[in-house]
């Protein structure tokens, strides 16, 4: 367990990497935290918020959103219940979704009104075609598998 988080760790580190070369800074406006349809968080990055917040209030309201094994979170009336005010509370933890939110956009029409990424995102059709998914997959996956054995 501990090497996955480590390993989730690392491969945070080199999405930013991959993600850097933009050259769009975030607005810092929140909105995404606000408005966004839907978040889907794996379970590996679960734990990892979970350790992060060490099971405080808010992690609990985050959980309570729960559907299933991947959690979705944020109707269209909800916000992400770590945002502090248009800050990201998990910032150094934020999952794989929020990290290519803006730099991605889904068919080109999934980004907000004011995110200052609109217009210059790398325009998908399939979740393939984001950064480093099958590395993502595997160490969801690994993780799926040590939690199913227990």
């Amino acid at each position: 367990m501990e090497l996955l988080l480590k390993e989730l760790s690392e491969f945070y580190e080199k999405l930013d990497q991959v993600l850097l070369p933009s050259g769009r800074d975030c607005g810092l406006c929140g909105e995404c935290c606000k408005k966004a349809s839907m978040l889907t968080v794996r379970p590996l990055e679960m734990e990892n918020i979970k350790r992060y917040v060490q099971d405080g209030p808010r992690f609990k309201k985050f959980c309570d959103f729960a559907q299933s094994s991947v959690v979705k979170i944020w109707s269209i009336t909800g916000h992400c219940p770590f945002q502090e005010g248009t800050l990201c509370g998990i910032y150094p933890v934020r999952p794989y979704c929020c990290r290519v939110y803006g730099h991605y956009d889904y068919l080109g029409k999934n980004l907000l009104e004011g995110c200052v990424y609109r217009g210059h995102a790398t325009i998908y059709s399939r979740r393939e075609e984001l950064p480093l998914t099958e590395e993502f997959d595997r160490l969801t996956a690994a993780f799926d598998r040590i939690n199913s054995a227990l």
